[in-house]
């Protein structure tokens, strides 16, 4: 029996979580398994028989599972056979993209510390550069707000990439598969180019990072309340001193933390002030977003705060930074498209855009690492079990 599996990944909108969800018909049982054994053959040469017996399943029981997964369309079927229909990256896709995209990281890297003097000047002129310095605004400019969001747009414009998929249902979102192995994590995962988010009422809370570990910020703990509650207590250190906060719902909770954030970004704020909220406080400075307590008593923030009138900023570093290296990633996505014989969604005739979006992600995540080696950017540590990061705050009201 054969137990290669897909570990999956969902930009987009998914829409609720029902028949229609790609994350629910993907968490069933033998899904990313049967994903996995018709994307690591040609396409249309395993049937249905075929799968049930390399999984060692019965057919009847199998047949459902790759019924939802036809109605989601990731797979196409025709004459009783399968192909994969979502850009799919087995191991040996993975030591190919590797060797293609060995250098471009470096290369784009030192086109960006040639920019450095049209770079620096505009750091300087966020509000928090004096409290966190040129490297580390640049860390969230770049490699964060540029890279994983502007950028995007960018090259879909360029015709190189696409950021959206009409799917089953009216959701739009992308797919991604990658085969579930160490090494091919190990490539993903140690990568700067994982951005965590999580807003409510006009405050977002944000890191940006590598994927080796489990992060302690804001999007990780709403995914731990809501999911995984038996675990609040190892993921907070000092959950017992926050019992009463802990027991409202997370909406109620973030609209807490996003108006203490507010009070503090705005006013000279105290623990002796806080009454009831510092419970609010003692989570936000176990997140890591505000001190903890000080000899003067006062809160602050121990992270970059970009306000929503610093978006101009953001955009003109990225109009610096983006026209100059089109080139070579153009030149990078030419290169793949010449190799591509081989590369498992090639031969299933995935689209090359769809392809491309996940291209993208791993040549400004080598990118990062450059930057973040040669100085330009702040280089984050590694903690035990988080992996590394740096967090921010993002005013957008």
């Amino acid at each position: 029996m054969n137990t290669g599996k897909l570990d999956l990944f969902y930009f987009g909108d998914i829409g609720k979580y029902d028949a229609f969800n790609p994350a629910y018909v993907c968490a069933q049982e033998y899904a990313a398994e049967t994903l996995f054994q018709i994307a690591s053959r040609a396409p249309y040469e395993l049937s249905e028989a075929e799968i049930a017996r390399l999984l060692g399943v019965e057919q009847e029981t199998l047949r459902p599972v790759v019924d939802s997964l036809l109605t989601i369309k990731v797979l196409e079927r025709r004459d009783g056979t399968y192909r994969i229909c979502f850009p799919v990256f087995l191991q040996g896709d993975v030591q190919q993209m590797t060797g293609i995209l060995s250098s471009v990281g470096d290369s784009i890297a030192r086109t960006l510390e040639r920019l450095s003097s049209q770079l620096v000047p505009i750091a300087q002129r966020f509000r928090c550069h004096r409290q966190f310095g040129v490297g580390r605004i640049l860390y969230h400019v770049i490699c964060d707000s540029v890279f994983d969001d502007i950028a995007f747009a960018y090259f879909e414009k360029e015709r190189l990439l696409c950021t959206s998929k009409p799917q089953p249902d009216n959701r739009d979102y992308l797919i991604i598969g990658y085969e579930a192995c160490e090494e091919v994590a190990q490539n993903s995962d140690l990568l700067l180019c994982s951005s965590n988010n999580y807003t409510c009422d006009g405050i977002r809370f944000n890191s940006f990072g590598d994927s080796r570990g489990r992060r302690k910020d804001m999007y990780r703990f709403t995914r731990v309340f809501d999911s995984e509650p038996h675990e609040l207590a190892q993921f907070l250190n000092r959950s017992e001193d926050i019992e009463m906060l802990l027991s409202s719902d997370m909406k109620s909770i973030a609209s807490s933390c996003s108006s203490l954030v507010k009070k503090i970004v705005s006013n000279d704020v105290h623990w002796t002030d806080l009454a009831e909220d510092a419970e609010t406080a003692l989570l936000l400075s176990e997140l890591g977003y505000v001190s903890g307590r000080q000899e003067n008593n006062r809160i602050s923030m121990t992270v970059p705060v970009f306000y929503q009138d610093e978006q101009p900023l953001i955009i003109a570093v990225g109009d610096i930074v983006l026209p100059q290296i089109n080139d070579a990633v153009r030149q990078t996505f030419d290169s793949f498209s010449m190799c591509t014989g081989d590369f498992t969604a090639v031969k299933h005739m995935v689209d090359i855009k769809e392809i491309g979006n996940e291209l993208w992600h791993q040549i400004f995540g080598l990118t990062n690492e450059h930057l973040a080696k040669t100085g330009l950017v702040d280089k984050p540590q590694h903690i035990d079990g988080q992996g590394r990061f740096f967090r921010s705050i993002r005013m957008e009201s």
